[in-house]
This record gives C-alpha cells, sequence and structure tokens, in this order.
C-alpha cells in the first residue's frame, strides 16, 4: 500500500470510529422517541419517518462538525504531520477521508429514511404528487423523479461541504500563519476573530443551501435550470480547488505542528 492509501487508511478510521457512534446513538434515539411516542399513545406509522428525520438531521450536523473538528487538527499535529508524505497527499488524503466519512453517514440516514418511507409509501406518494402539481408537473409523479430530487440534493449537499471545508481549512490556516507573528495576546484574538469567521460562512452555506434545494423540484422539469445548476456546481468545485492549492501552500511554507501531551 502507499503512503497516501495507509495515511488515508489511517485518518479514515479515526473518523469513522466518530461518525459510527453518532450513528449509534442516533438510532437510540429514534427508538427511544418511539417507545416514548407508543406509550405515550400518540404512535401511528408516520411517527418511523418523523423521529428518523428530526433525529437524523441532528445526527448529520453533529457529524459534519465533527469530522471539521478531526480534520483541522490533523492538519497541526505531530503525530500525523510527521508521517512521510508529501503536503498534496497529505491534504488530499485528509480532506477524502472526511468526504468518505459524511457520505458514509449521509448513506446510512437515507437507508434509514428510506425503509421509514416504505413504512407509509401510500400517503408519502399522495404528497408526492401533489409537490410535483404545485410545481407545474400535471403527469404522475413517477419513482425515478424521486430519485432525481434526491440526486439533486445529493450532488448539491457534496459540492457545497467540499466547499465548506476548503474555506475552513483555508481560513484556519491562514490564522495558524498569522499567529506566528504574534503575541500570546494578539494569537487569542485572531482566534476570536476566526472563529466569527467561520460560523457566518457556515451558516450563510447552510442558508443558500436551503434555499437552493427548496428549487430542486422545478429543477427537474427545465433542462435550462439543470444546466445552470450544474455550472454552479463546476464553480464551486473551481474555489474549493483554488482554496485547496492555497493551503496547501501554506502547509508547506508557514504552518508549524503542535505536540501532543
Amino acid at each position: 500500500m502507499t503512503s497516501f492509501g495507509r495515511f488515508f487508511k489511517a485518518t479514515l478510521n479515526d473518523k469513522f470510529r466518530s461518525t459510527n457512534f453518532i450513528l449509534l446513538i442516533n438510532i437510540m434515539a429514534i427508538f427511544v422517541s418511539i417507545i416514548w411516542s407508543a406509550v405515550d399513545g400518540n404512535f401511528s406509522k408516520n411517527s418511523w419517518f418523523q423521529f428518523t428525520f428530526t433525529w437524523s438531521f441532528l445526527a448529520i450536523l453533529i457529524v459534519f462538525i465533527r469530522l471539521t473538528v478531526l480534520q483541522e487538527r490533523i492538519y497541526t499535529r505531530d503525530s500525523y504531520r510527521l508521517v512521510p508524505i508529501g503536503d498534496i497527499k497529505f491534504y488530499l488524503a485528509n480532506l477524502a477521508s472526511s468526504f468518505v466519512g459524511m457520505i458514509y453517514a449521509l448513506a446510512v440516514e437515507f437507508v434509514m429514511y428510506f425503509i421509514t418511507i416504505a413504512i407509509n409509501w401510500d400517503d408519502y406518494s399522495q404528497a408526492l404528487k401533489m409537490m410535483a402539481m404545485m410545481n407545474g408537473q400535471r403527469s404522475n409523479f413517477e419513482v425515478s423523479q424521486l430519485w432525481g430530487i434526491v440526486g439533486i440534493w445529493l450532488l448539491m449537499m457534496l459540492a457545497l461541504m467540499l466547499l465548506t471545508w476548503t474555506t475552513i481549512n483555508l481560513i484556519h490556516l491562514l490564522s495558524r500563519t498569522g499567529s506566528n507573528f504574534l503575541p500570546s495576546t494578539g494569537r487569542r484574538v485572531l482566534n476570536v476573530v476566526v472563529y466569527i469567521v467561520v460560523i457566518w460562512a457556515v451558516l450563510r452555506i447552510v442558508s443558500y443551501i436551503m434555499s437552493t434545494l427548496n428549487n430542486s423540484v422545478n429543477m427537474l422539469s427545465n433542462s435550462s435550470d439543470i444546466w445552470s445548476f450544474l455550472l454552479y456546481i463546476l464553480i464551486y468545485v473551481v474555489v474549493a480547488a483554488l482554496e485547496a492549492a492555497g493551503s496547501i501552500y501554506l502547509l508547506h511554507n508557514w504552518v508549524e505542528t503542535v505536540s501532543e501531551s
């Protein structure tokens, strides 16, 4: 196995352990909510999907935050940075393992979504048909359309997730570089500013994701909208690539490691 493969596997194992723990807590929360609903007398077939969707949204958010924290920690820790691997491979392996970990979490959640939707498919299919008619589609709703919507959601989520990570990487590494030239007080102030900027950037991106996904059904019936959508995806990927190049430059020339005690 190459050095890239070994490093990728090592970081992926760390991220899988954290992800699996969060997913396990998520599943336990769903079943506890179902049991509580049954005891309280409010249980119905819809309860399976309602509780799964509610808890899974929170779980995905926590997984994303946890993977981000692990990813940023890897960039500045001796135990990882001293691995004999080039900076480009180091950066890409770390980013790729986070990406795979997030796809794994999303796949688990979507499997649970489809299982719980299947329990009450008749009601949900009627709701999807009404959604299609409200968006100008007069023909009967097909399962292929559902897959189209899911595909658009996933593509947009993954592209913006990649852009979010490369943006956070760049901001974090820029702050690490700037802190090398500041006294301890200045470093603390800089870290506070960086945290505020990162939170603002993430909230803006999440807001844009939600507004884009709200219009995803319309894209299925208009080819020009689909091409515009794909163009946006391409722009996100290009910007992410430029940010990644900047982060790799900082890693190679300016960012110092932190010893772990």
